[in-house]
């Protein structure tokens, strides 16, 4: 037979046994699987090793498609083999399988779908009986009010969620009906009330209430600790509102409803505590050496056996856990990416929490023992833009919630007259983008600002030029650098940075690029402050405890203790003369700032201020710009002068941080931070 015969033949013995059909219908379902497969697995937390093996059946299937194909044929009656099929076009034909009964569609759809089962199950289980993480099935707008929506929590049964709304100049406690929409303000007055959460039997909501009246309570750092503030209670049935929990914050209930978990600093720092559903018999559960250290929003396991938590030392945010039974505390995350807002899966074998490690603030979870250890690596649950954080999962694990937050800081400056340091114009833009930049610092002929930033996810050191407005990018890596200072000849910048497991002193050449760290130890090392003469750098330190001013020679040798009595606050300042370092007083009744010298001994009263924290001089050492509660700056007159109101937003929710006075006395530079808006989105959850 020809050549060109027998390639006919097949081609028409192909067509005949649908061959190709089956291989085009099998190419374009795999082709979108594997899109579906590239596209979804990594979101949704499933490990790389199911995608690729996910891929490889797929490859492996075609052959096994175009021979099955080849051999079999579906029949109205049945599957059976091709050979059986009459090739009479005029006749249907009853076809039957080799025993004499066809294998039917119906039967061949279900050993289809048992096969995509097991193949379900046991990639869910990872072929070794591990489980893997959650996959989102759903995501969807809860709330679409203007006004900025936070802190959610599910009511026991899954059906209502509270969280609070910014109404007018505060915020107020609501609910919603899931099913139905419907909203009620459970909350009213003029005090913040946030934090919400509801009690294992749906009848009361705890929450937190500030202190003061018509302002809103703000955490010292973004997403750090909150002071001034209660944990109260509210019964549902009858809104009688009562105080429980004298200067208490992020409140939960355990699973049974019998004990309050919180964070508080009633001891110092803020520490993990519990009392009884009452408030009664208060019980430290947390524990640190380093006054440096805070640790915040407990969220209990499940069973109630285990708490995890946020730790904070300084800039480095991780997720800690306490195990009840024997206080052992064990590290859930340790590294240089910020993990907020940890709580645990439902079924206690994994915790959700949020964290910048994939360059935006996402939402992650964390396989975990049942004792309270990590079992694997953290996989990502959400993506995109905005910071998703605030986290809350319904009892039966199907829905998690989330607050997606938008909000950054921007660097910006006001004029001042150099003689009075009152302001002498509007405040302008001076570096902007949708990340952080934020804690400038003038160079010493004031053309360049030094800043930290996290627009390439990482947050390092970058300085931007005033005269032809272009920014420069000075360090590199993961570990998150911070606060740079310049040298007194701009040629150095000293900063400190967790890139080398803990916070330590760095400096880095701005020519040249080269890093050197200055201080190695498990310390917290913080806020350093080239002298006057480039001698020395001042820092704030806890290697003995509790957070004091040391000093090292510009080369990090030398190092010594320079203060007993306890230091506070984002920034050291020099002395005019460089004889001494300036720095704010821990515990005191007034914000105050005290001088100690360069050889140590008993500090001495400086001045006093309106906050403290965050305070730069004036170029002639006449004034002092400081800032209070996060929206005022305020302007100290010296020596003994009293704090005059110099300027804030009008919008409410701006805050203002880190004010610098520039070398020429004219500007003052300083962080503004503005929620842009914020939502409550609710995810479906597969576990």
């Amino acid at each position: 037979m020809p050549q060109h015969s027998r390639l006919s033949v097949l081609l028409t013995e192909l067509k005949r046994r649908r061959v190709f059909r089956v291989a085009a219908v099998y190419g374009g379902v795999a082709f979108v699987l594997v899109q579906i497969i590239d596209g979804t697995f990594e979101v949704m937390g499933i490990p790389a090793w199911v995608s690729r093996l996910a891929i490889i059946l797929l490859a492996l299937g075609f052959p096994l498609a175009v021979g099955l194909a080849w051999v079999f044929d579906i029949t109205p009656e049945g599957i059976v083999r091709t050979d059986r099929v009459s090739t009479d076009s005029g006749r249907k034909g009853k076809a039957e399988s080799g025993s004499g009964k066809p294998l039917t569609s119906n039967r061949a759809l279900i050993v289809i779908a048992v096969l995509a089962v097991a193949f379900g199950v046991w990639s869910r289980f990872g072929g070794d009986g591990s489980v893997t993480v959650p996959l989102a099935l759903s995501l969807k707008q809860a709330t679409f009010s203007e006004s900025i929506e936070g802190y959610p929590a599910f009511s026991p049964d899954g059906v209502q969620l509270a969280y609070s709304r910014v109404v007018g100049r505060v915020r107020q406690i609501f609910t919603q009906d899931l099913a139905s929409g419907a909203v009620t303000q459970m909350t009213a007055g003029d005090s913040d009330n946030l934090q919400p959460a509801w009690s294992p039997d749906g009848e009361t909501i705890l929450f937190v209430r500030s202190h003061q009246q018509g302002v809103m309570i703000e955490p010292g750092d973004v997403f750090g600790v909150y002071q001034e503030g209660d944990i109260w209670t509210i019964d549902l049935a009858t809104g009688v509102e009562s105080k429980l929990i004298d200067n208490a914050f992020n409140p939960d209930y355990s699973p049974n409803g019998q004990r309050i978990a919180f964070d508080a600093s009633w001891t110092g720092p803020h520490r993990i505590w519990a009392t009884d559903h009452l408030g009664r018999n208060p019980q430290q559960l947390s524990f640190d050496s380093s006054e440096l250290v805070s640790q915040s929003r407990p969220r209990w396991s499940p069973d109630g056996s285990l708490i995890t938590y946020q730790n904070m030392e300084w800039t480095k945010f991780d997720i800690k856990v306490i195990t009840l039974a024997t206080n052992k505390t064990t590290w859930v995350t340790n590294d240089g990416f910020q993990d907020l807002n940890p709580i645990w899966s439902a079924d206690g074998t994994g915790i959700f929490f949020s964290s910048y490690r994939s360059g935006g603030l996402n939402v992650w979870r964390m396989p975990m023992t049942r004792d309270g250890s990590p079992a694997g690596e953290a996989r990502q649950v959400t993506s995109g833009a905005g910071q998703d954080v605030e986290l809350a999962l319904t009892h039966s694990g199907d829905r998690l919630a989330f607050s997606a937050l938008r909000q950054n800081a921007d660097l910006w400056r006001i004029p001042v007259d150099p003689e009075t340091g009152r302001t002498a114009g509007q405040p302008q833009q001076v570096v902007t983008t949708t990340r952080e930049d934020s804690r400038g610092a003038w160079s010493p002929d004031g053309r360049w600002i030094a800043f930290n930033s996290d627009r390439t996810g990482d947050m390092n050191i970058w300085i931007h030029d005033l005269v032809d407005n272009a920014t420069r990018q000075i360090t590199t890596g993961a570990g998150g650098d911070f606060q740079p200072n310049w040298s007194p000849d701009g040629d150095r910048l000293v900063f400190f940075s967790s890139r080398a497991g803990n916070a330590d002193v760095w400096v880095v050449d701005i020519t040249a690029g080269d890093m050197r760290q200055l201080t190695r130890h498990a310390s917290i090392d913080i806020n350093p402050a080239y002298s006057p003469d480039g001698r020395f750098i001042a820092f704030q330190s806890d290697r003995e405890g509790r957070r004091e001013v040391w000093l090292i020679n510009a080369d990090g040798t030398g190092r010594r203790r320079l203060t007993e009595v306890g230091v506070t606050g984002h920034f050291l300042r020099w002395a005019q003369d460089g004889a001494g370092v300036i720095f704010k007083v821990q515990g005191t009744d007034k914000p105050e700032l005290y001088e100690v010298g360069l050889n140590g001994g008993p500090a001495a009263p400086y001045a006093q201020v309106a906050g403290g924290s965050h305070f730069s001089f004036n170029p002639d050492f006449a004034a002092i710009m400081d800032v209070s509660g996060h929206k005022m700056l305020w302007l100290t007159p010296l020596p003994s002068g009293r704090p005059l109101q110099v300027f804030q937003f009008d919008e409410t929710g701006i805050r203002i941080d880190y004010p610098v006075w520039s070398p020429d006395g004219r500007w003052i530079l300083f962080d503004r931070f503005e929620p842009q808006g914020g939502d409550i989105w609710l995810m479906g959850i597969f576990e």
